[in-house]
């Protein structure tokens, strides 16, 4: 056929078609596609009545996968089912590799087994709880257990040969360490609780200021001990004029009474010391004018802000500033890294503030690391502060875990101090715990009585508090106040800062030892009088003038304040009635009537068994200048809020309202803050004392 052809075709109609003949074509059509519905469901299994989906020839590459997994071969299945499997295991091991390994830590080896850490050795009175917790671990290699075990005898000192130095519980700490061995490779280790609420959580801090991430944390409630204080009574001076006391520069009740505060309650009315809040704060008072006297005394009589009619006798010491260089350092770390100390705010901040009070010290002053868990071990040898690096890495190196054996750790350290001793400087142990020792010695009068002995050589203990929940405020004061040392809490970096840099020559460099104030008062012109605070530190009469009788001692740079509140003779302001038989004093000489009382104070030097006196009298014309007074009455606006917290049995109407008014007008000079946290902390008292 040619085009022509083709053409004459195309322009040629369609002829009509018939109807006969469409309706039979139709027809055949239905009929085939019936017929081929019916052979390809022939084989379906129950399920939809309509059949499958009619779909094109040419499928997508994501029918093609799909049809792969859903192959209906059981073979096939699995295989494709292995091979999902094998992939998802190898990209997590892959990932895993990629996690980085926290530095392995020092352990000391405990005398109690792993699985009960506190059962076998619980604290007398404390009734055992019979609920467990349980703590789910992964179950380490081979290799990385001794690796540990490596990193122990390293950081010890000596390699594989070296050996801890343990103390009374030699055969149960070499028993722990085939428990600590077992306990890491089982999966789950079963704990033993005391009378407490716990909370683990996952630490994933750093482990160089920081536990190993591994480590739960410890948190325990409801269990701080404090020694229960009874307020000094109102004295009549015609039966008992005379008050005697010994000085204390110890903070930790104040910086306790803060945490308390920040987290919304109030303190417990046995941590409230009125004479550490007091001394918490620097205060103005006039400088000595040589080290032949180490300290001046200063006095300030203002009114009773609380009471009319009473007054308010300020008795202020401030200790001289060391000049030049200052003395060689021996110092001994005594670091507490049981499991209590496993949280944020214990041998962490622990690590920090040692960090802090490195940076205070001089190159060539000598540093050793004693830690206690269930036993005592030697973790750095006496080292110059110019190797810091090294320093710092045993103390990054320490993890909590264990149980307490404070007592061992405290006869250690003594051991190193003494085989470091350095003549004619400082010889200071400087014990971090919570206070919670319940294995070996925990009895605080067997404490008490080793470290008097000991403090006769020259070394001297401080004791820095962590924590709460479990904070043992009692054992701590007696530690201290038997060890020549100071008390601190340090609850935040900012207060190691304080305690341990800005005041670290006052904490470190005594200056007077055996301090002690004693108040005469004159019986014509004084009724009645009341010490605020102290009570832990009250002397007989007679030990004044006893040198044998110890006392506390101050530092270089040290402020002491004590606050008296009299009740003049002749004012109705006191709370005796008058005696119907005993006659008020009569008014002596001029001189005499002119007089609240007679302050007298004994001390004596460093290297000196024979004590000094000062004295002089509290005059009742008052001749402070402005300054004097401005302090005084910021003193007496903290001593007032130490009242409130302890139930306010002295301060009458007084209350939150007036401690914070009176704060705020006489703040004065504040370059650190102190006193601005004060009045919000007075504040934050007021909220608490209203829910």
């Amino acid at each position: 056929m040619n085009d022509d052809e083709l053409k004459a075709l195309f322009d040629t109609g369609d002829a009509e078609p018939r109807k006969a003949a469409q309706q039979a074509a139709l027809a055949a059509a239905l009929q085939a596609f019936d017929a081929a519905q019916a052979e390809k469901n022939a084989d379906a299994g129950q399920g939809f009545a309509a059949g499958p989906r009619l779909t094109p020839e040419r499928q997508s590459l994501g029918r093609k996968i799909m049809n792969v997994l859903t192959a209906q071969s059981p073979f096939q299945r699995w295989a494709y089912s292995g091979m999902a499997s094998a992939a998802v295991l190898i990209l997590g091991v892959f990932l895993a590799l990629q996690l980085p390994r926290d530095q392995q830590p020092v352990r000391v080896p405990t005398s109690d087994t792993a699985a009960e850490p506190e059962a076998a050795h619980p604290i007398p009175g404390k009734q055992a709880e019979t609920r467990e917790i349980i703590v789910t671990a992964p179950r380490p290699a081979p290799a990385a257990v001794a690796r540990e075990q490596d990193v122990v005898a390293d950081a010890i000192g000596g390699g594989a040969a070296a050996q801890v130095i343990l103390l009374e519980e030699s055969v149960a700490a070499r028993d722990s360490r085939a428990t600590v061995a077992a306990a890491a490779a089982a999966p789950q280790t079963r704990l033993s609780g005391r009378a407490m609420e716990a909370k683990f959580a996952a630490n994933s801090q750093p482990a160089s200021l920081d536990d190993s991430a591994s480590s739960p944390f410890y948190q325990d409630r409801g269990r701080d001990r404090f020694e229960k204080i009874d307020s000094n009574p109102v004295k009549r001076v015609a039966a008992e004029p005379v008050s005697t006391f010994s000085i204390d520069v110890d903070t930790a009740a104040y910086s306790f009474i803060r945490r308390q505060l920040n987290g919304g309650v109030l303190p417990q009315k046995a941590a409230v010391r009125i004479e550490e809040m007091v001394n918490y704060f620097p205060y103005d008072y006039p400088l000595p004018q040589d080290r032949g006297q180490p300290f001046s005394t200063d006095i300030a009589v203002i009114d009773a802000p609380w009471k009319a009619g009473n007054k308010l006798v300020r008795i202020g010491i401030q200790g001289y500033e060391l000049q030049g260089a200052q003395p060689r350092s021996n110092l001994v770390f005594l670091l507490d890294v049981s499991g209590s100390m496993n949280s944020p705010d214990k041998l962490p901040l622990v690590k920090q503030s040692m960090n802090l009070l490195l940076s205070r010290l001089q190159p060539e002053d000598t540093v050793s690391i004693v830690v206690y868990a269930g036993a005592a071990g030697s973790v750095l040898e006496p080292t110059p502060v110019r190797d810091k690096q090294k320093i710092l890495d045993a103390l990054n190196r320490l993890q909590a875990g264990g149980s307490t054996a404070g007592g061992a750790g405290i006869q250690l350290a003594y051991q190193q101090a003494q085989a470091s001793f350095v003549e004619g400087g400082v010889n200071r142990i400087i014990l971090a715990t919570d206070g919670d020792f319940n294995v070996g010695i925990n009895d605080r009068e067997e404490l008490q009585g080793f470290i008097e002995r000991k403090r006769e050589s020259g070394v001297y203990l401080s004791v820095l508090g962590f924590g709460q929940g479990n904070y043992n405020d009692a054992l701590m004061q007696a530690l201290a106040q038997n060890g020549n040392g100071v008390a601190a809490y340090i609850d935040t970096l900012g207060e190691a800062q304080k305690v341990l840099v800005d005041e670290a020559t006052s904490a470190l460099f005594p200056i007077a030892r055996d301090v002690k104030i004693q108040v005469e008062f004159n019986p014509a012109t004084v009724s009645e009088y009341r010490l605020l605070g102290y009570e832990s530190r009250i002397l007989a009469e007679e030990d004044f003038n006893n040198d044998a009788v110890d006392a506390g001692d101050i530092g270089a740079g040290h402020r002491v304040t004590a606050l008296y509140e009299i009740t003049p003779a002749g004012q109705a302001s006191g709370v005796f009635s008058e005696s119907r038989y005993v006659q008020p004093a009569q008014s002596g000489s001029a001189a005499r009537a002119s007089e609240y009382g007679y302050l007298k104070l004994r001390y004596k030097l460093p290297d000196e068994a024979v004590s000094k006196l000062l004295s002089q009298p509290i005059a009742i014309g008052d001749s402070s200048d402005a300054t004097s007074l401005r302090e005084t009455r910021f003193a007496a606006a903290v001593a007032g809020f130490g009242e409130l917290l302890r139930g306010g049995k002295y301060s009458g109407g007084w209350d939150y309202a007036d401690a914070l008014a009176l704060a705020q007008a006489n703040r004065g000079d504040d370059p650190y803050g102190y006193r601005s946290e004060f009045v919000q902390l007075v504040r934050k008292a007021e909220t608490a004392s209203g829910m």
